[in-house]
């Protein structure tokens, strides 16, 4: 089973991601804030987190910087999504480590898309 994490202050984006997910057979951990979604991080195996950019607490830039300097989660995919749209702050997530980066609002099939080659792309090759 694909264990995914995703992070957004935004109920009805959680909510919709997490059903998505879950009836493709993910199993989905969710959290309102990047603080909440680091301690998840660092307490389940996952396989990739999906990280919203403009959170209270802490936002998606310093949650992606945290989740990059974490040995034990350093290299899960993160696909960042983001009603952002300018290069800056593509750029900036890019910089700090982002697997991809999508636009809001979301195209589910898409972002499943990347999100499933993104967890492929970190497998190993056998």
């Amino acid at each position: 089973m694909t264990n995914i994490l995703v992070i957004d202050d935004d109920p009805l984006i959680r909510t919709l991601v997490e059903k998505y997910f879950s009836a493709k057979g993910c199993k989905v951990l969710v959290a309102e804030d990047g603080a909440h979604g680091i301690g998840l991080a660092t307490r389940h195996p996952l396989d990739a987190v999906i990280l919203d950019v403009e959170m209270p607490v802490l936002d998606g830039a310093s949650t992606l910087h945290i989740l990059r300097t974490t040995p034990e989660i350093s290299s899960v995919p993160v696909v960042v999504i983001s009603a952002k749209t300018d290069a800056d702050t593509r750029f900036l997530m890019e910089d700090i480590g982002c697997t991809d980066f999508i636009t809001k609002p979301l195209d589910m099939t898409h972002l499943y898309q990347v999100v499933d080659d993104s967890i492929k792309a970190s497998k190993p090759m056998a």
